[in-house]
């Protein structure tokens, strides 16, 4: 596993958040109980924040078993609402839920008051008659408690509702798209081929297969890149991030230069900067976050909630604008000496707007209001992007049409959709193919004639 897997790992955990706050809990115990038992006699002027030992230790142990109890209570109506709500959506919102770091300090705080309380019941001793420091802080955690249930109900009630699910997963694809393309690849991407030194390869291809079963969860560019400049050659993935590969399948290819013809190149070395694993994550594999929100989109039609849907629909075009500005999607990544390396597969723009939108389209070619979101989300990203990207925009939107096999009921549904359709058409100047559609629509009963040809007089 590599550092920043790992690290992505831990982050996601829920135990290790909440071990911080237990350590935590330790330490305060010891430090109040060394200040209770080292300065006694300096809490003799405060009689009326004391209390003997007999009543602090009534005290904490009715403090622990409530704070407990509250723990438990919380815990398991929260764990049995978002066991409902991953039926309902998708399996990932207990996870996002779990790793959600106000998730965990939430529990983190919980758990920080629960054991200083535990820890500090077994500090009390009768040879102390009167006690200061452990019953106010007794109190005070047990306060501390009472509130972090209210901020964690309040935060839990929140984070639950439907847009700030699918925001949230938004969000943090949008932080791993920075990483993955921003941080790992565009230092070394060239903007075109012709800005890329060739260097003189010899020979046909090494091939270098798989050793073990797997998807591909990471590939560690930059030392990629690094270790094929020390050792002159030229690498080509032959798999994507996220491919699931099986033993002996070719994962990488590379070419000896005329730089170090003779040097031995050891493949274990690259073969271990690509990091294979059970299941995809979304450290580096940015289809599988815009494929999050899709599942979300589809299980929501699925239970006939059209607004769920159209949510996630709007989250999805927001991810893909962001993908569009922070990469230059061409394929080769060069050395510091503007020196080919390494070569990944071709990807183009188009490819994750087909990700995001070609499967809900599928699930939604009978539902008008759905389709009819697919068709706006794909305007509003046309008129965002750049001239270049624009044509995917209209590509995919004549696509949906086309398989759009419901009926349109309602004069104002068949208007707005053809000025979606327009709107698209007009963005890459391609007004006859425009006109040419609303033909073969209203021979399938799609339009009505008498809109259609309004519409030709008021645009002709």
């Amino acid at each position: 596993m590599s550092s920043r897997q790992r690290w992505y790992e831990l982050r996601s955990s829920l135990w290790v958040l909440p071990a911080i706050y237990i350590v935590l809990a330790v330490l305060l115990a010891i430090g109040a109980y060394y200040v209770e038992f080292g300065l006694e006699p300096a809490f003799a002027m405060a009689p009326i924040l004391s209390t003997g030992y007999s009543l602090t230790q009534t005290m904490y142990s009715t403090l622990l078993s409530g704070v407990l109890t509250l723990n438990a209570f919380t815990f398991n109506s929260i764990l049995v609402v978002l066991t409902s709500f991953s039926g309902q959506f998708t399996p990932r919102v207990l996870f996002n839920f779990i790793s959600d770091r106000r998730t965990q300090h939430s529990i983190g705080v919980f758990n920080l008051c629960f054991f200083f309380l535990l820890i500090g019941f077994f500090f009390l001793t009768s040879s102390m008659e009167q006690y200061t420091i452990f019953p106010v802080l007794g109190v005070l955690a047990t306060a501390v408690s009472v509130i972090n249930f209210i901020l964690f109900i309040n935060h839990a009630t929140k984070w639950m509702q439907v847009p700030s699910i699918t925001t949230n997963m938004k969000e943090e694809s949008q932080q791993r798209i920075l990483n993955t393309l921003l941080y790992d690849l565009e230092a070394h991407r060239a903007k075109s081929k012709s800005e890329v030194h060739e260097p003189k390869t010899e020979g046909e291809p090494h091939v270098v297969a798989s050793e073990t079963t797997g998807f591909i969860q990471v590939i560690d560019f930059g030392k990629i890149v690094k270790e094929a400049a020390r050792d002159g050659i030229v690498v080509r993935l032959d798999r994507r991030i996220g491919d699931f590969v099986l033993e002996g399948i070719p994962i990488f290819s590379y070419w000896k230069t005329n730089e170090e013809p003779d040097l031995p190149v050891n493949e274990k070395k690259y073969r271990n900067l690509m990091y294979l694993g059970k299941s995809k994550t979304e450290v580096q594999d940015i289809e599988f976050g815009i494929r999050k929100l899709t599942e979300i989109a589809i299980k929501a039609l699925g239970n006939d909630e059209p607004m769920t849907a159209q949510d996630a629909i709007y989250q999805l075009t927001d991810l893909v604008f962001s993908i569009s500005k922070v990469t230059r999607f061409t394929s080769y990544l060069t050395d510091d000496n503007d020196t080919l390396r390494l070569i990944m597969k071709d990807e183009q723009f188009s490819y994750y707007v087909y990700s995001a939108f070609t499967y809900i389209a599928s699930y939604a070619e009978e539902k008008p209001g759905v389709t009819l979101t697919l068709l706006e989300a794909l305007v509003i990203l046309s008129k965002a992007l750049e001239t270049k990207d624009k044509n995917c925009c209209w590509h995919y939107g004549k696509s949906i049409a086309r398989n759009y096999s419901g009926k349109l009921p309602q004069d104002y549904d068949q208007v707005t959709f053809m000025n979606h359709l327009e709107q698209l058409s007009g963005s890459v100047g391609d007004k006859d193919k425009f006109y040419e559609m609303l033909n073969d629509f209203v021979e399938k009963e799609l339009l009505d004639k008498k809109l259609v040809d309004r519409r030709k007089q008021e645009t002709g």
